[in-house]
Order: structure tokens, then C-alpha cells, then sequence
């Protein structure tokens, strides 16, 4: 198996947690060095679990697919995407404003609620919540990363379907 493979999840084509937090931990090194803005988008795939018991996992993973294909697509190579949970990707954006953050999040957001899916147990649309953090001033990359999620979850908390940037 060659060393990129090991990297990337199979499945989705993101790379894999570990593989992600050392390319994150280099973008906030190379931001902090160079003073430019770096932001991290957090996206979470919302009732997964309810998606999984009705229409089966196998049309989950194909929603999770569909998701980073979409998140690729709006970011356009701006930064690496990573799966860092099970049902959560990040991806960390060298050169990127909070405020151009929470736009392309917006744009994640809508362009994941118009896709439909199918099952045996019927068509269904899914639904994203997303967090975004701009790197403080010698901010370490793990805080980035819990402000990132801590966002999402916010975002979940207000009813799901929605950007909250810290």
C-alpha cells in the first residue's frame, strides 16, 4: 500500500485525522511566520445517526462522498480537507479571511441541501452544520481545532443547517 493511501480515507477521498493535523500544523506555523490569515471550516453532517436507521449506511457513505465532493468543489484547491470524525470533515485555508470563511461555508452548506439521495426506504436530502475559526494571534493549531468544532457545535445547538463562526 503506497504512503498516500495511508494518508487518505478510502472512502471519501479526504485525508485521514493524522495526515490532517500535520498539514494544519504547518499552514499555522507558515501563518503566524508570515502574518497572513488562515481559517478552518469544521463541517459536521447533521443526523447521521437518524440517517443511518432509516435509510441504511450505505446511502449515508454515499451522502458523506457527495459531501467532500462538494466541499472540494466550493473550496477549489484552497486548502486540504480532512476527515476528522467519523461524520466531520475540516479543512484549513491558507490566505483566507473569517469573513471569506464563513461565505464559502455558506456556500457548502447550500450546495450539500440541494442534493438528493436515494434509498430503499425513499429519496432524502441531508443537511450540514458548520463551524469556522480564524487563527488568533499565536494561537496553537489544536486550539483552532476546538474552536472550529466548538463552533459547529453551536451551530448544531441553534437547530442544525447553519454556519456560526467564532
Amino acid at each position: 500500500m503506497s504512503e498516500r493511501a495511508l494518508q487518505v480515507c478510502l472512502q471519501t477521498g479526504a485525508y485521514l485525522r493524522p495526515h490532517f493535523e500535520h498539514l494544519l500544523a504547518r499552514g499555522v506555523s507558515d501563518a503566524h511566520g508570515t502574518r497572513m490569515p488562515l481559517t478552518l471550516l469544521w463541517v459536521d453532517l447533521d443526523e447521521t445517526q437518524e440517517g443511518n436507521d432509516t435509510h441504511g449506511r450505505e446511502a449515508m457513505d454515499v451522502a458523506l462522498g457527495a459531501l467532500v465532493e462538494e466541499f472540494a468543489a466550493t473550496l477549489d484547491g484552497r486548502g486540504p480537507i480532512g476527515r476528522v470524525e467519523g461524520d466531520a470533515f475540516a479543512a484549513s485555508l491558507y490566505g483566507v479571511t473569517a469573513d471569506m470563511g464563513v461565505r464559502l461555508a455558506e456556500r457548502v452548506r447550500r450546495r450539500f441541501a440541494d442534493r438528493r439521495f436515494a434509498s430503499e426506504a425513499g429519496d432524502f436530502q441531508g443537511s450540514v452544520s458548520v463551524g469556522v475559526a480564524m487563527l488568533r494571534p499565536h494561537e496553537p493549531y489544536g486550539n483552532l481545532l476546538d474552536a472550529a468544532e466548538a463552533a459547529c457545535i453551536q451551530a448544531k445547538q441553534a437547530g442544525r443547517g447553519r454556519v456560526v463562526a467564532r
